[in-house]
């Protein structure tokens, strides 16, 4: 699992108990090895289905949840899931036209520049988490970091961040910072600075399949689970905190048949999944939502969350605390590519 570490005594007590929410976008996981593989692929994930969590979109539980496309690739992804809505005149991963108004840009207008931070793997996140990055707290790959003396001030939040930023980019290219650095920088960076909007970014198993690594992305999805297995023991320590704080899991596309690419070649790619835990989440397990979702949605459930208005449906069954229509369980039709 990914190194932990206690709260600064000077935080530990502190009792803040407005909504807060953790949105972990695992960049192109499938829903086939989410709830169709063995738990023991993601055993932390399929113990907060078991207790306290629901999942949206699990293949035969009524209707689907997706991108909107039309190209199922990654920035256009992450640009709907900031600004609520599709942006069509993205059609590719390098797009230099960031949305007007995102949830980075909710959030600091109802309570500040300091309740939203981004770390991320991949670089270009950034790119689709606000036009100005600047007022906000964030790390994006190896290189992008905006209000570093925020992050900095911690010594060992520090040396992560060097870590991260010397760090070989592998499985990604570029400036990409691999996931097990940006994992420990989320974790450093929720204890000490408890925003009310956390996004954190794992690509490694999107990175991974498109060697078609099929081994290395799923040690990759193993690592992730470990993440929220952290992610969910980090909270349980942050007091009334960690008990308002909702987790959103999801993913900025799916894969081909083919696993190892996605796009708007690739129809059945659009496809991706919702869980969400804690906070004000009742019930477990897999839903059978009512109506068809998009990633359009996540904007306005993480609004509902936080108690923030805005435009666009919230995923009811996750904000109205919709018991489930069916329990857990493990497909009989998993198979490797």
């Amino acid at each position: 699992m990914f190194e932990a570490s206690p709260l600064p005594v000077e935080r530990a007590d502190e009792e803040r108990t407005e909504s807060a929410v953790v949105l972990v976008v695992l960049d192109g996981v499938r829903a086939q090895e989410i709830f169709d593989g063995p738990r023991d692929l993601t055993p932390n994930l399929h113990r907060m289905l078991d207790s306290d969590a629901v999942a949206v979109g699990a293949p035969g539980h009524g209707a689907e949840i997706s991108a909107s496309g039309p190209r199922f690739i990654s920035l256009p992804g992450y640009l709907e899931i900031f600004a609520g809505r599709p942006d069509p005149a993205c059609d590719g991963n390098a797009c230099d036209r960031p949305p007007a108004h995102t949830l980075a840009d909710d959030v600091r207008e109802s309570s500040g520049a300091d309740d939203f931070v981004l770390v991320t793997s991949w670089p270009n996140i950034a790119r689709a988490a606000a036009a100005d990055l600047s007022p906000f707290v964030a790390t994006a790959g190896r290189k992008i970091l905006s209000r570093s003396g925020v992050l900095r001030e911690d010594p060992r939040l520090a040396t992560l961040l060097d870590r991260g930023a010397a760090a070989r980019a592998f499985p990604g290219e570029g400036d990409y910072r691999p996931d097990v650095h940006t994992a420990q920088v989320a974790l450093r960076a929720l204890e000490l600075t408890r925003p009310r909007l956390l996004f954190v970014g794992l690509g490694d198993a999107d990175e991974y399949a498109h060697h078609g690594d099929y081994r290395g992305y799923l040690q990759a999805l193993r690592a992730s689970d470990a993440f929220l297995g952290d992610l969910v023991a980090t909270l349980a320590r942050m007091g009334a905190r960690g008990r308002h704080t909702t987790v959103l899991v999801t993913a900025d596309h799916g894969r081909a048949r083919s696993f190892t690419d996605h796009g708007a070649r690739y129809p059945e790619s659009a496809r991706v999944w919702l869980v969400a835990q804690g906070g004000d989440v009742r019930g477990h397990g897999l839903i059978a939502a009512a109506r068809r979702h998009t990633l359009s949605d996540v904007a306005p459930t993480v609004r509902a969350l936080l108690g923030i208005a805005g435009d666009g449906r919230p995923v009811d069954e996750i904000v109205s605390g919709r018991e489930p229509g069916a329990g857990v369980g493990v497909g009989p039709e998993w198979r490797d590519p």
